[in-house]
């Protein structure tokens, strides 16, 4: 009879340790239990990277881009151990305990992110107006398709104060859309726009697809001024096959 009430006190203990197990913290656990409603707006991101450094860093071979809309707050990154996965099922990412940091002095975000043996993908949320937003899932290939570094790809033609831009792409890519951003030597953001088209003039928005520019005025550029110019071609899963910046002078 004691051994019995033993085996039942050991069954019931098992019971309630099961019960307060923490669990383990993923994306889906985070969206339910926030309490915050999921946006029907999503975030616009991308990742880079390159396996020997990114953007100088040797420590943080990835960079995940994003655009943080007005009031943005609490972003978050979470990302999968590996990328043979279905790339909605939140319960796979796991949140990655990683610090943004200001891109054209704040304008658009990134978290810098360490390198991993997998390829894998990669989600950022943050909240917005009692809300929730989320990313659509970035593919993560550092290993399998490197980022390529490519100014000599970039050509600029004068044109006074509207300059064309033109870029040449890898045809085996499959690249989907291309980012420009327009920048000062200061590096503040004047203008960011996406096209299909690889080409685009400063500041015509007839093949423009999307655009991140400050809607309050029209950008203009200076005459005889120094400017940057930013390309990053994406795929469809969001990873960037081409980064390159150059600078240029208008007339």
């Amino acid at each position: 009879m004691y051994i019995k009430h033993l085996l039942i006190a050991f069954y019931f203990i098992g019971i309630f340790s099961s019960c307060n197990k923490t669990p383990t913290p993923t994306l889906a656990y985070d969206l339910e239990h926030d309490g915050l409603p999921i946006s029907t707006a999503y975030i616009i991101a991308c990742a880079a990277g390159m396996p020997e450094g990114f953007m100088g860093e040797t420590d943080f071979p990835v960079s995940m881009f994003f655009y943080p809309v007005a009031g943005a707050s609490n972003f978050k990154y979470y990302e999968t151990l590996n990328d043979d996965i279905d790339p909605y099922n939140y319960s796979l990412y796991l949140p990655l305990d990683v610090s943004e940091e200001y891109v054209f002095n704040g304008y658009l975000r990134r978290f810098p992110i360490i390198e991993n043996i997998n390829d894998r993908w990669g989600i950022v949320t943050y909240e917005v107006n009692g809300q929730v937003r989320i990313c659509d899932p970035v593919h993560i290939k550092v290993h399998s398709q490197p980022t390529l570094w490519g100014p000599n790809s970039i050509s600029i033609t004068a044109n006074g104060t509207q300059p064309m831009f033109s870029w040449v792409e890898n045809p085996t890519h499959n690249n989907k859309i291309h980012f420009q951003v327009v920048s000062d030597t200061s590096n503040n953001l004047i203008s960011g726009t996406y096209t299909y088209d690889n080409y685009w003039q400063f500041y015509d928005l007839s093949n423009v697809v999307l655009n991140i520019t400050d809607s309050s005025s029209i950008p203009t550029l200076m005459n005889t001024t120094s400017y940057n110019f930013t390309l990053m071609s994406v795929t469809e899963d969001n990873w960037v096959n081409l980064f390159g910046q150059k600078l240029f002078d208008t007339q």
